[in-house]
């Protein structure tokens, strides 16, 4: 790939006001905006800052964030909002709410001390007397007519009303997830406890071919500690009755169990991938100790053939296999003919998902992290690339077909490789013919030197701790052409920007994976036009990114933090009424007398008449 000619850098820069470049040379240009966001609802109309929305630009768009609460929360981790966008005529409204999960809503309103939720480890937030908050921030789905929910690695998903915003029921009565923490912290767990720390995907499957839904349920065990306990449990959900688990075993009889963490659940048709992906909890960050354990250069993956989810059994068999590159978000072909799965996913290398920066951290190339920016994520010490690999499932186990595996790197270009775009984003095609991603960029101030020490003897390193670059390399939207396993369009953004959450939009009446709109949450130091706060909405023409975007849009009324997935739809309607809901008031009611005054008025107030 001659990479040079796709860097657009200067068709970008040109949309910066020229006064505003000679701030951009005196200091960093990284838009500390991104670490501030509005706690409260808002919207309104999107103003025009730049270009032109073309007329066959339509639907809606759901973004979900994250909102750092204090210094050293990782901020994509935050306490969760979510924004829909409504494009319409050539103009575009926005809708915007935070997500109100029953731990949110006490979290906000419980202060004493016995009670209040405190940070573990910059990744969660932790009450003796009730439990672990559950921001549900990661990702917004669609499971059809119109029903919505949003998802979360350290919680149960939630369905939400696509036209409210607001959430109407957990997936799942909370009694039917299981805890992920070790069992000898269960026996020390209050009975009286809110919200039980769950670990499950950010990505679970809601397959509209089949109706069915998958996810899963894991934990027993922290890292390396504990394994012995470890369990896996899948789960199948109709959309209306109780979830349906089996706990997964290898071949040898043992349960599988995991040991990083699974953001991402491949489904064909045939099949069903547990990805353990690169984002590693350590233990010894939740007593504030803050040594890195680097992740291991290998995505496990353990495979489920869907006719082995047999009623009336517990367990199912799965086949274990160790791919040699580390990923997070991994997408399969729905096709899986002559049981060969083709995957794609990012490849990580020395980049680690789960490192915040922490307020007086030592940076790598001198100097301590600010407390403005103590959450963000650390940046990576290496280039990343982009894959493809595949598998053949055999009656006897599963193997990689090695002769198949492409990996894409650039020095350039593959700095912190994120969130892939797609049509039919959340519902895998039958073959993936182009995804497109974001590569969130590189800041050299960002480099964090516990970090970087940690993966210094990682394998297949591009660059080594020495030979790292000292300059900023900035936010890039990447189009992979997947039948070629080629780049073939790019757009790099101005130095101020960071670019995140990129999302496919389908122009009306196309049927191809490349034809329609990219919609990618921008947040930029020097706003465009010197107009609004700086969190923007850029819009791509699909096939053509490196002319730059098409519109600009933003408001100063709308205010989000680091953002996460987003979903499009078509279009919205409220949420039928008689749709699944599960029954949780039993389970707060009888926890109720076993608190304090301030959490039972919570619970009456303003939970138990949303989720009861």
């Amino acid at each position: 790939m001659d990479r040079r000619s796709f860097l657009k850098g200067v068709a970008g820069t040109a949309l910066i006001p020229a006064a505003n470049l000679v701030h951009a040379s005196e200091s960093s240009s990284f838009p500390v905006q991104i670490m501030q966001a509005s706690m409260e609802p808002s919207s309104g109309k999107l103003d025009l800052l730049y270009g032109q929305l073309p007329p066959d630009i339509f639907g809606h768009v759901f973004m979900a964030e994250g909102i750092s609460l204090e210094p050293g929360h990782l901020s994509p981790n935050g306490r969760g909002a979510l924004v829909r966008f409504d494009f319409n005529n050539q103009s575009v409204s926005f809708t915007r709410k935070m997500i109100d999960t029953p731990a949110a809503l006490m979290q906000d309103r419980v202060d004493y001390w016995a009670d209040r939720f405190r940070l573990l480890g910059g990744l969660t937030y932790y009450s003796p007397s009730m439990g672990f908050a559950d921001y549900c921030n990661t990702a917004p789905n669609y499971l059809g007519d119109n029903r919505f929910a949003l998802s979360y690695e350290g919680g149960v998903p939630y369905e939400f009303d696509g036209v409210s915003l607001d959430l109407v029921t957990p997936i799942g009565h909370y009694e039917e997830w299981e805890s992920s923490l070790p069992s000898w912290m269960n026996t020390l767990t209050p009975d009286k406890w809110l919200f039980p720390q769950v670990r499950t995907t950010g990505h679970p499957y809601f397959d509209l071919e089949s109706n069915d839904c998958f996810t899963i349920n894991y934990g027993g065990n922290i890292s390396s500690l504990g394994v012995r306990h470890g369990f896996i449990r899948l789960l199948k959900w109709d959309k209306e009755g109780p979830l349906k688990g089996w706990n997964v075993i290898g071949r040898d009889g043992k349960a599988a169990f995991i040991k990083a963490t699974a953001h991402s659940l491949g489904v064909t048709r045939n099949h069903i991938l547990v990805f353990e992906t690169a984002a590693q909890v350590e233990p010894l960050r939740m007593i504030g100790i803050r040594s890195v354990d680097a992740q291991k250069h290998r995505t496990p993956i353990w495979i489920i053939r869907k006719k082995d989810l047999i009623e009336g059994k517990d367990t199912v068999m799965a086949d274990y296999l160790e791919l040699d590159f580390d990923t997070s978000d991994t997408m399969c072909n729905y096709d899986d003919h002559d049981n060969e799965i083709t995957l794609y996913g990012q490849y990580l290398g020395a980049m680690d998902k789960s490192e915040a920066q922490y307020f007086w951290d030592k940076l790598h190339f001198g100097g301590r992290v600010k407390k403005t920016i103590a959450g963000y994520p650390a940046a990576p010490v290496d280039a990343g690339g982009l894959i493809r690999a595949r598998i053949q499932v055999l009656p006897e186990g599963a193997r990689e077909i090695r002769d198949d595996f492409r990996l894409i790197r650039d020095d350039q270009l593959f700095w912190d490789m994120n969130d892939p775009a797609y049509r039919g984003h959340f519902q895998f095609p039958e073959t993936f013919e182009h995804i497109y991603w974001a590569a969130v960029g590189y800041r050299a101030g960002h480099v964090v030197k516990r970090v970087a020490d940690a993966y210094e003897d990682y394998p297949n390193r591009f660059y080594n701790n020495q030979s790292l670059p000292d300059f900023d390399q900035p936010s890039a939207l990447i189009h992979l052409d997947c039948n070629r396993m080629k780049v073939t369009d790019v757009y790099q953004f101005p130095e101020d920007c960071v670019m995140r959450t990129p999302q496919f939009m389908a122009r009306h009446g196309s049927t191809a994976q490349d034809d329609g709109y990219i919609f990618t949450a921008v947040v930029r130091k020097y706003p465009t036009q010197n107009t609004g706060n700086g969190k923007e909405i850029w819009v791509f023409d699909a096939g053509n990114l490196d002319q730059g975007p098409i519109a600009i849009l933003g408001s100063a009324d709308l205010n989000f933090g680091t953002t996460n997935h987003a979903l499009w739809v078509p279009q919205i309607g409220p949420r039928p009424s008689d749709r699944y809901k599960a029954n949780v008031s039993d389970f707060f009611r009888s926890r109720l007398d076993m608190h304090r005054s301030q959490v039972r008025t919570v619970l009456e107030q303003e939970i138990l008449p949303r989720f009861g």
